[in-house]
């Protein structure tokens, strides 16, 4: 089976070996739960990358460089090229036949301060433009759109906005999405509701939070695909006609984040500031 996290931010306060340790790890517990050939499983993080950062292309641009087609990113992990322009492979080398594909994707604030992210987006896109036009663009540049839940964010003026343009939708290319910081005593978000009114698929990621801990999240919270892992060294060209085919659902897995956990990490996120 595939197992994919599709909220994904390496901030600059994460250590790098443990952001891929504990998505390795994550993954792995996952696979075990879901499946009863673990071992066979795959595993893939979309990156969901700010306007000012850029990770993704330093560690491309830095493997073209060396020579060898290949870069070491953080003590133990090392990252190549695919057979696409738009995915990495990261693996250590003292078990090298356990990896993870990461494959690029971008965020945008609209000019209504809504967060959409652009899936499988190997370039910059630029914020602050209206959302019908925000989601027209990443349609345009033959990426995949996503309305992600934060908390707090799908509430006022903001949300009858998302529920105004959910309406004015049809089952296609756009997403919901959930992740794995939103709390047990949360409730179901009225717009899940009615993305499943209208066919519209939510896909879950981990969106971590800003504070090197949540690092640990990554890989934590996600969905998964039945099936072999056929993809070779195009994992954005399979995943990304997976989801927009009729026949393939996304199963999630992971679980809501503890009460406690969620407001002690608000608190922290805002002293921080």
């Amino acid at each position: 089976m595939i197992f994919v996290d599709s909220h994904v931010h390496l901030y600059d306060c994460f250590d790098v070996d443990f952001v891929f340790d504990s998505a390795l790890k994550n993954f792995q517990e996952a696979a075990r739960q879901y499946t009863s050939e673990p071992q066979a499983s795959s595993y893939l993080l979309l990156l969901t990358e700010c306007e000012k950062d850029n990770w993704f292309q330093q560690q491309l641009a830095a493997g073209r460089d060396s020579g060898q087609g290949q870069v070491t990113i953080g003590k133990k992990w090392y990252a190549m090229g695919t057979g696409e322009a738009d995915s990495l492979l990261v693996w250590r080398p003292d078990s090298p036949e356990q990896k993870i594909h990461l494959v690029a994707g971008r965020q945008v604030i609209t000019r209504e301060k809504i967060e959409v992210l652009a899936l499988f987006l190997n370039q910059s896109l630029s914020s602050g433009m209206s959302l019908p036009e925000t989601v027209d663009a990443i349609r345009q540049a033959d990426s995949i759109p996503v309305l992600p839940w934060g908390a707090g964010k799908w509430l006022g003026k903001r949300g009858e906005i998302l529920k105004e343009f959910l309406s004015g939708q049809r089952k296609g290319n756009l997403f919901l999405g959930d992740n794995g910081g939103r709390p047990q005593f949360w409730s179901t978000p009225d717009l899940f509701d009615l993305a499943e009114k209208k066919e519209i698929l939510v896909l879950p990621g981990s969106d971590p939070l800003p504070l090197p801990s949540e690092a640990a999240r990554i890989g934590s919270f996600g969905f998964y695909l039945h099936g072999d892992s056929p993809y070779g060294d195009s994992p954005t060209l399979f995943l990304k006609k997976a989801l927009l085919s009729s026949e393939i659902r996304p199963v999630p897995f992971g679980r809501m984040q503890k009460n406690s956990l969620f407001l002690f990490n608000q608190l922290r996120l805002r002293l921080s500031i």
